[in-house]
């Protein structure tokens, strides 16, 4: 998504903290509005770790792939298990990665379409905190 969200995400390189901090934030925001469990994982190849790391954050799990695994290794192990409990989407432009996905039962969409919904959602979220607030204020 970093790379597909140029024009959204901060001036910074889409491999950057900078930028995973504010793919991070969006997502965050996206959950909450939509209440439902989201995980994203980023792409440690050729990086020194030596394990894979994890962050939580209250609704959201952040996975950091271990030196020499993919993301994508991980998407799909992620994919795997989580199938077991409902419906699970993912989100790449690779289609190799998209067709494996969608060949284990998963669904899958586009970088610059998750983005437009995510977009979607949250202008939807705001306008209905504005109703909330204004009805709020006239019953005080």
């Amino acid at each position: 998504m970093l790379h597909a969200c140029r024009d959204e995400r901060p001036k910074a390189p889409p491999h950057s903290p900078m930028a995973r901090d504010w793919l991070i934030r969006t997502l965050t925001l996206y959950q909450d509005s939509i209440h439902t469990p989201v995980t994203v994982i980023f792409d440690g190849m050729g990086s020194k770790a030596s394990k894979e790391n994890q962050e939580i954050h209250p609704h959201l799990e952040v996975i950091y792939s271990k030196g020499n695994r993919t993301a994508d290794d991980l998407i799909e192990r992620v994919t795997h298990k989580l199938l077991a409990y409902g419906q699970v989407l993912v989100v790449t432009n690779d289609y190799a990665e998209q067709n494996t996905i969608f060949s284990m039962g998963g669904s899958v969409s586009s970088c610059e379409q998750f983005f437009g919904d995510i977009q979607t959602e949250l202008d939807r979220f705001q306008s209905e905190l504005v109703q909330r607030n204004k009805k709020s204020r006239r019953n005080a």
